[in-house]
């Protein structure tokens, strides 16, 4: 009868087994197999490879090139750690509503890929260096959307929004947590900028960014 390792479950064969070694190195190779550090090239292919995850399982994703573990509910960075995205092409807007791009810059839209931790919390930190051409507000704030379908959770606004007012010239920022994340679920967050509605601007206000950047932090 086949025994196993105390620790790992792992068989091997007794002395009194019927003499099959291809079939019992097959055995331990297939239990061995679940317990490795699996590789894919991205969450989908992980998905579909296995069906039956187990608590505990480790898998290697190339595609963001993070290390995820299956909690028993969903798979998890096994690690969660900050995404940086930064940008020091100077633009600029005179939109009145939330903008992902800035005139005469490139690289944009910035958009931070993350996977929301287990808590399902995670802190944003927007930032630039903001100048107004005019005595009236300049925003820089986040749109928070959901990578399977790109549906908005959670919308730009004023309430989180790094700002300057008149013709001042400043770097500034702006941190918010966001809550009620999908564990294990992909998400982006991607900077945008407008300027405050102002009637009494002619013309309308300019708004010039520079040294652009957004951050999110997993609340473990």
């Amino acid at each position: 009868m086949t025994a196993y390792t105390p620790l790992s479950g792992l068989p091997y064969p007794q002395p009194t087994d019927t003499a099959n070694l291809p079939l019992h190195f097959q055995s331990m190779a297939e239990t061995i197999d679940s317990r490795t550090v699996l590789r894919y090239a991205n969450a989908a292919a992980r998905d579909a490879a296995i069906t039956t995850p187990a608590a505990g399982m480790v898998a290697w994703l190339s595609s963001p090139g993070q290390l995820t573990h299956y909690t028993g509910t969903v798979w998890a960075p096994v690690a969660p750690v900050p995404v940086f995205l930064f940008n020091n092409d100077a633009g600029t807007t005179n939109s009145t509503t939330a903008s992902e791009t800035l005139s005469g810059a490139t690289g944009d839209p910035l958009v931070a890929s993350f996977v929301a931790p287990p808590t399902g919390k995670v802190i944003v930190t927007v930032g630039t260096w903001m100048h107004n051409s005019s005595a009236t507000t300049g925003y820089m704030s986040a749109t928070i959307k959901k990578v399977s379908d790109n549906s908005v959770f959670l919308a730009s606004s004023i309430d989180r929004a790094a700002t300057v007012y008149n013709t001042d010239r400043a770097s500034v920022s702006s941190q918010f947590v966001i809550t009620g994340l999908a564990s294990g679920t992909a998400y982006s967050a991607t900077p945008t900028y407008w300027s405050a509605v102002n009637t009494n601007v002619t013309p309308a206000n300019v708004v010039s960014y520079d040294n652009r950047f957004i951050r999110i932090d997993p609340i473990p």
